[in-house]
């Protein structure tokens, strides 16, 4: 059945529902303490989650756009941000955000950061959302600065990125996934996540 058919609060439910139990099933599974949440867990929160910000489709035109930003050099960003992509290729026929279809697409940025440029690459690109695959501060300083500039959502899967400023962040704690959202990034942003959707995370102060 296609998400977008079904009445407004059975979507909210569904939804609820669904990233209730995926936390609940992958909170059984053992993982290392430092190891990365896996792309289809992540993957799968993130696109229950961003149908609770109101504002999802502020910047969206036919569909909404969710880039993925990695660089050249880091090999290990470089697979995250591919997995990402992979996995929502391979549900973006059966799921809308915001009743819209949406799609990934790859930043892989090279050499010194060049913040005109990535934001002239984010608007021709018409990115929605920016799912940061890099761990550096200076990198993710920079990347944050965009985001807030075009009102643009962020992102991140790397433990405590959301104390590093991204608005949501979706990562391992305590061996399963957890939700910590940064209310003063979210705001800069421009989002609007519904209440229900906050009581669910944890609150970066």
């Amino acid at each position: 059945m296609r998400l977008k058919n079904l009445p407004t609060i059975n979507f909210l439910r569904l939804t609820c529902a669904v990233l209730a139990g995926c936390i609940l099933t992958f909170s059984t599974i053992s993982m290392a303490a430092d190891s990365t949440l896996p792309s289809g867990v992540f993957t799968a929160i993130m696109l229950k989650a961003l149908n609770y910000d109101r504002n999802i489709d502020r910047i969206a035109k036919d569909k909404v756009i969710i880039g993925v930003v990695s660089f050249a050099d880091d090999a290990q960003s470089q697979d995250f941000a591919g997995q990402v992509s992979a996995d929502i290729s391979k549900v973006q026929s059966d799921f809308t955000l915001k009743d819209k279809p949406m799609e990934s697409k790859n930043l892989s940025l090279e050499g010194p950061f060049d913040k005109v440029k990535f934001e002239d690459q984010l608007r021709q690109d018409s990115i929605s959302v920016l799912v940061v695959a890099v761990n550096d501060t200076s990198s993710m300083n920079n990347i944050l600065q965009a985001t807030k500039d075009l009102q643009i959502s962020s992102i991140c899967v790397n433990p405590g990125c959301a104390q590093n400023g991204v608005a949501l962040e979706i990562a391992q704690k305590d061996d399963r996934p957890r939700m910590m959202i940064n209310l003063n990034t979210v705001k800069q942003e421009g989002s609007d996540y519904n209440s229900k959707f906050l009581a669910m995370c944890e609150v970066v102060k």
